[in-house]
């Protein structure tokens, strides 16, 4: 366990550096919705393409660590869809604490990915991404439109979106260039290793500067649930599918770590717009990233790891 947390501890300290800075306005307010939208649609995608494109796809256990996650993603989904009717909200509460559920940081997963397993975790994050970002909309933006806005969904807005999702395309880009053997110029390849490497630690303060701080104690029964669910019972899922599955232990460490990542802070853009709980949203996106520090190593070393 010790190793794990020495990993994850620089993580977890340029999120703390990232909430700093936010509330002590440095460098100033406006700056951070620019630099997260440059890390999500041109920094993070580059990493993606980069490591895709020149990875050695062929001896990764691909299948059935998707099999692992998109399992655990529906087993956890329909386990919260289930217990709604003993949960003290209402219906946009429910779609908050769904969101926390099945929900992951995408910018931990990546920055994790590379502390633990080096040059193989992160293909390996990217390609878990490329199935669960779709999988995680899908399912939250149809709970939201039922229970939050009463409203019909709209499939073709939603498959539209996912078509114009920057690290989906990114996904896209990388495996085929992959399989077409086709490698990027040396001079393409160098800038975009430049640009990726940006990605971790400027995506991992903009989660930082996303944590909002609120009336923890009004939510707690909330709190709880969206964290026992997306940080105890996923990753056990995930692990319990690898398990069957015979899955190697850097294949079994990668998908598991998927399992432990608290939510994403997008949530809290969907809520919003889609007429969620916001606050309670907020809510379990910071309870959940704070208990993650603790929570993920100790998942990690007794699941997997050891």
């Amino acid at each position: 366990m010790l190793t794990v947390s020495l990993a994850l501890v620089p993580i977890f300290l340029i999120i703390l550096l990232g909430y700093l800075l936010i509330h002590i306005h440095f460098p100033d307010d406006v700056f951070w919705k620019p630099m997260e939208e440059v890390t999500y649609y041109i920094l993070f995608p580059c990493l993606i393409i980069n490591e895709l494109s020149s990875a050695q796809l062929q001896g990764l256990n691909i299948v059935p660590m998707l099999v692992a996650l998109i399992g655990s993603m529906l087993l956890v989904g329909l386990l919260t869809w289930l217990i709604r009717g003993v949960l003290a909200v209402d219906g946009r509460g429910f779609s908050s604490i769904f969101q926390g559920s099945v929900r992951f940081n995408s910018y931990v997963g990546i920055a994790v990915a590379a502390a633990l397993l080096q040059g193989a975790g992160v293909p390996l994050a990217a390609l878990a991404m490329a199935c669960m970002i779709p999988l995680a909309n899908i399912l939250c933006v149809s709970i939201l439109a039922h229970y939050a806005t009463h409203e019909p969904t709209h499939w073709g807005v939603i498959f539209k979106a996912l078509l114009r999702n920057p690290l989906i395309i990114g996904c896209v880009i990388g495996i085929s260039l992959n399989v077409l053997d086709w490698r990027l110029p040396i001079f393409l390849q160098q800038t975009f290793s430049i640009l990726g490497k940006a990605s971790l630690a400027l995506g991992l303060l903009a989660a930082g500067a996303g944590l909002r701080f609120g009336a923890f104690k009004a939510h707690w029964e909330s709190l709880l649930v969206s964290a026992g669910l997306k940080l105890f019972i996923f990753p056990l899922c995930v692990w319990s599918f690898c398990w069957l599955m015979r899955l190697d232990q850097a294949t079994s460490t990668i998908a598991v770590l998927y399992g432990t990542l608290p939510t994403a802070t997008s949530a809290y853009i969907l809520a919003r717009q889609m007429g969620g709980d916001a606050t309670l949203m907020a809510n379990i996106i910071t309870f959940q990233t704070i208990i993650a520090a603790v929570t993920m190593p100790f998942m990690l070393s007794w699941l997997v790891i050891g």
